[in-house]
């Protein structure tokens, strides 16, 4: 955990998180704040490289979205699910967007959605 590396995999695995959810990356940033009570890794950056990574996979996951959001048919079961996550996102954007953040796979799905719906990014992060 002393080595520099830990921030980049920290970084890059709360990332790959964000748009792909298999990777755990709650348990590598867990563990690294345990180690980080001995002195290294450093909490504070630990944190920070989280965070940033969080922020990097949230915005990849709106930008699938919003590239593979045009693909489906308008009669298709798919489109018919998107158009009731954008009515809820149009709702209650802000709370939906928070609560799925705690709910294992909705955070992917969440973002997606709000990408393929268009849900205007600045108001999707500005609820955070």
């Amino acid at each position: 955990m002393g080595s520099p590396w830990i921030y980049l995999a920290l970084c890059a695995f709360a990332m790959i998180d964000g748009f792909f959810p298999l990777v755990p990356s709650e348990s590598l940033v867990v563990s690294a704040g345990v180690f980080a009570a001995t002195g290294e890794p450093n909490l504070v950056a630990v944190i920070g490289v989280a965070a940033l990574g969080a922020f990097a996979g949230d915005h990849i996951s709106y930008l699938i979205g919003r590239t593979a959001g045009g693909r489906l048919g308008s009669g298709s079961r798919k489109a018919a699910a998107l158009k009731r996550g954008g009515r809820l996102l149009a709702d209650r954007g802000g709370t939906i967007l928070i609560v799925c953040r705690y709910i294992p796979g909705a955070r992917t799905a969440i973002t997606l959605t709000a990408g393929a719906t268009r849900y205007p990014l600045r108001s999707s992060w500005a609820s955070h």
